[in-house]
């Protein structure tokens, strides 16, 4: 004689496997996020890319900043000048920033190791972030025009030959980071000069509408 299993024995076996199943999966996403390394940089430009995206929206700003475009072309360059200058801050603490120029003209300064990969030419992961705010600053905004000068300082060192690699290909790779993003090439001047090795300068300047790019009145746009 065959005894037939209980149905509702059956039932609990069913049960039990897709339990088991379950917990399996449940186990092999614990590990994963037990073993997951957070990428700060990344997450900081999802939510630029989203603070960029809803920008526009009424209420965006929670009424407490003046959105890009409106006011005096004064107040339009000083807001964005702040805006780039908040940036480095927020992605670098140990970034140097000065205001000079009557609120015309920025300068942030910081070490090459900062930015760039050991002696090369490649951009440090952790500050795409960074180049991706920045290519939506540069440019017109309002009338107002923000150009950037990347300055590259080097010592009595001939070019591909010092310590930290070859200037000229870094900011080569710098602009085209930033152009390949966006960014008005129009906007963006790349240069080396003299000071000390291994320090880098962004030079931010503004224009007024109908100001030529060299004026005088344009501010103080760097000259590399």
């Amino acid at each position: 004689m065959v005894l037939s299993q209980p149905r509702g024995a059956s039932a609990n076996v069913t049960i039990l496997i897709y339990l088991s199943l379950f917990l399996l999966l449940l186990v092999f996403f614990i590990v994963l996020n037990t073993h997951s390394t957070p990428r700060d940089y990344r997450v900081r430009a999802v939510l630029g890319s989203v603070g960029r995206s809803f920008a526009g929206q009424p209420g965006a700003t929670g009424g407490t900043e003046s959105a890009p475009g409106r006011g005096s072309p004064a107040a339009i360059a000083l807001a964005g000048l702040k805006r780039l200058g908040e940036l480095f801050e927020t992605d670098l603490a140990i970034v140097k920033v000065d205001h000079v120029g009557n609120g015309r003209l920025m300068v942030v300064s910081m070490a090459t190791e900062d930015l760039f990969q050991g002696g090369s030419a490649f951009i440090l992961p952790e500050r795409i972030g960074l180049l991706d705010r920045l290519s939506r600053e540069i440019g017109e905004h309002g009338g107002v025009r923000f150009d950037m000068d990347f300055l590259i300082a080097v010592g009595g060192e001939a070019a591909g030959k010092g310590p930290i690699g070859d200037p000229v290909a870094r900011a080569a790779a710098l602009a085209r980071a930033l152009i390949a993003d966006r960014a008005p090439a129009g906007a963006i001047s790349v240069g080396l000069e003299p000071g000390r090795t291994g320090t880098v300068r962004f030079l931010f300047s503004t224009r007024f509408p109908g100001e030529p790019r060299d004026s005088a009145a344009g501010g103080s746009r760097a000259v590399p």
